[in-house]
């Protein structure tokens, strides 16, 4: 509507230019007349503004209609799932929170996803959990959910590439820890590696001297360690270092 208004404005201000431009080789009559056409022109002009203004008041008359309609719609749509406005726009938020998990996971190397593969198996939990509320089932969030469940299992799909799996021996027969699992040929040939089972499995191994025969651990591909993996070997290390006592 603005932008109308301006236009007729400058269209009014050029051909206001024009006549006192003209005004000098134009007889009386001819002024008049040129006048009259301008008055007309004008009065045109204002005619299709305050149409266009009409069209827009009804426009968004029926905008508002149309968008109360909606509202209550959704508002039965969530009643007959038993749950109201609010509960649903909480249950957006949290497909969208998972959501974001997932994206931020589908941007890592594949090293890296490895290294937090709990994260990949809280995601898919999560998201499983949601199907059990009702919401669910509203056309929104069905298809949300369904594409997530879809991006999980890509994810899902690429740490089951990259992993392989060592159900843990006993200490008496098998002499099974982290240092000597990472030793072996068929693992990483490499003892000081062990740092990455222990980072591929942070779900299950919460403290590194200590795995429970019948585990079944994953252990990620490469035969470097991540920083990550790095770091959570520097924190290891340093917590093994006898504290010099204070006198």
């Amino acid at each position: 509507m603005r932008t109308v208004l301006t236009v007729i404005v400058i269209l009014a201000a050029l051909l206001a230019g024009q006549v006192a431009v003209a005004q000098e080789e134009m007889t009386k009559d001819q002024w008049q007349q040129e006048m009259n056409k301008l008055t007309e022109t004008q009065k045109s002009l204002k005619e299709q503004l305050k149409a266009l203004q009409d069209e827009i008041t009804a426009r968004e008359g029926e905008l508002s209609k149309l968008t109360g309609d909606y509202d209550k719609a959704m508002t039965d749509m969530y009643a007959l799932v038993g749950a109201t406005p609010e509960q649903a726009a909480a249950y957006r938020s949290e497909i969208e929170a998972l959501k974001s998990k997932a994206d931020e996971l589908s941007r890592l190397s594949d090293a890296d996803l490895v290294a937090r593969s709990g994260e990949v198996e809280e995601l898919a939990a999560k998201t499983n959990a949601m199907w059990d509320n009702k919401l669910s089932l509203v056309p929104e969030f069905w298809d949300g959910l369904t594409a997530l469940n879809e991006q999980v299992k890509s994810l899902q799909n690429v740490l089951a590439s990259q992993v392989k799996t060592y159900t843990v021996g006993t200490w008496s027969k098998d002499r099974d820890c982290l240092w000597n699992i990472a030793k072996k040929p068929t693992i990483y040939d490499n003892a000081w590696l062990w740092p990455k089972i222990w980072q591929g499995n942070r779900d299950q191994i919460k403290d590194p001297d200590i795995i429970e025969p019948g585990q079944k651990l994953k252990i990620p591909q490469g035969n470097v360690l991540t920083d990550e993996e790095k770091s959570a070997a520097r924190k290891y290390y340093s917590s093994k270092v006898p504290k010099t006592p204070v006198e």
